[in-house]
């Protein structure tokens, strides 16, 4: 049956719940024996406990100019199949015409449009939430993929509605293919792994595995992606933030070294939290000037892992915010968009709010620590920040980054 696009706008949901964990997974031995190593697919992993979309819901996100889409079509005319891409944002006519078979539609960056989306996130709570990078969505009709190909992050890909399969192969055993235009593709690969995925379904992937999933019928898959700042990402925070030009640093042809955690612990997942063991893999593996302090490193990383895409930058809101909530008693939610993280050693805390820095006191570190868990200021903790002789500067700060979702009815 014809599964139409980009008209009929109706959410369909499953119960909300605010903590998702995946089934029969342990973190402790998935982080030993998985993470950053080795593939795991997990049956029947997650429940009914995510908002999910239609694909006429992802279809509307598609049309919007702040929304970033795109489309990949398998073009089967030759002997061999070719993918092509095209990117939104796309007219509602346009999508409600897509043929019967072999498209995917992509939508990135849910949760930040569709704040209730963060929900699909806490199945990765194990994981320090900076290393998140967005959940991508993805509606496909029969035959539809994006082709074979791997990434340079960690991905959890849960199935929602319909059937996907996934196949797999060994790192090192990618070659490249120039026969699709604007997508870094593979050749068809030795395959290791055969899964097709169905509802509920989730498959972890680390980096460099090659991959290739293709849709049995019309499916929607739920992709939670990680991400990882490169040496060259690092370096170019380092000299924005310390002014310099980098001449301090040799020449290298390493850049593109992305930064690995393969000896992640459960204790690193509060959120927000730049872990000490963080600073200290960032040193090891040599991605910044080893003459920087801990603190220096620190500074650098937050910066990085939470500048937010130019296209989704929140805007600034009004000081006056702060009057009115304490005067109305009202809890003010964090803004879908906002990133925000904090690191703390013995001496000192440092906050970070959509790529901005700022060392700040004891009790203002603690406040974003708070609202870091909770994507939420109450208005008794505003009320408390606003009794410290710096912490009305500090929220009037955090308003500047566009941190908050002032429009937000409580």
């Amino acid at each position: 049956m014809r599964y139409p696009l980009g008209h009929t706008l109706r959410f369909s949901r499953y119960p909300f719940a605010k903590e998702a964990q995946l089934k029969s997974l342990d973190p402790k031995n998935f982080l030993a024996d998985h993470w950053q190593k080795s593939p795991l697919f997990l049956p029947h992993a997650i429940g009914e406990t995510c908002p999910a979309l239609t694909g006429n819901e992802l279809a509307w996100l598609a049309i919007q100019p702040d929304v970033e889409s795109r489309l990949v079509y398998t073009d089967r005319s030759d002997a061999r199949i070719k993918y092509r891409l095209e990117s939104g944002p796309f007219e509602e006519a346009y999508l409600g015409q897509l043929p019967e078979k072999d498209w995917t539609l992509l939508v990135q960056d849910v949760e930040k449009h569709l704040p209730d989306f963060r929900a699909w996130l806490g199945h990765a709570e194990f994981i320090p939430d900076w290393r998140i990078d967005d959940l991508m969505v993805s509606f496909a009709a029969p035959g539809g993929s994006v082709g074979p190909h791997l990434d340079n992050y960690d991905v959890f890909l849960c199935q929602g509605e319909g059937t996907r399969e996934w196949l797999t192969g060994d790192i090192g055993t990618a070659v490249p293919d120039d026969m699709s235009d604007e997508l870094s593709l593979l050749r068809s690969f030795p395959v290791t792994t055969s899964h097709d995925a169905s509802q509920g379904d989730v498959l972890y992937l680390p980096p460099g595995i090659p991959h290739w999933g293709i849709a049995q019928d019309f499916c929607m898959t739920y992709s939670i992606g990680m991400r990882a700042p490169t040496k060259a990402e690092l370096m170019a925070g380092a000299d924005r933030i310390f002014d310099s030009t980098g001449n301090s640093l040799p020449p290298t042809n390493d850049l593109e070294i992305f930064y690995c955690d393969t000896d992640l612990e459960v204790n690193e997942a509060i959120r927000g939290c730049i872990s000490g063991q963080t600073v200290r893999r960032v040193r090891e593996q040599g991605l910044l000037d080893e003459s920087l302090s801990n603190e220096e490193i620190a500074l650098v990383f937050g910066s990085v892992v939470t500048d937010p895409k130019a296209w989704l930058l929140a805007d600034p809101a009004d000081p006056k915010v702060l009057d009115e909530t304490i005067q109305c008693n009202s809890d003010i939610p964090v803004h879908g968009m906002a990133q925000i993280a904090w690191h703390h050693n013995l001496s000192e805390w440092i906050v970070f709010a959509n790529g901005l820095a700022l060392k700040t006191s004891s009790g203002n570190g603690q406040f974003m620590q708070d609202i870091c868990g909770k994507r939420v200021a109450k208005s008794s903790a505003i009320r408390d920040l606003y009794a410290q002789q710096d912490g009305r500067k500090f929220f009037e700060w955090l308003l500047e980054q566009g941190v908050f979702d002032v429009g937000h009815d409580s």
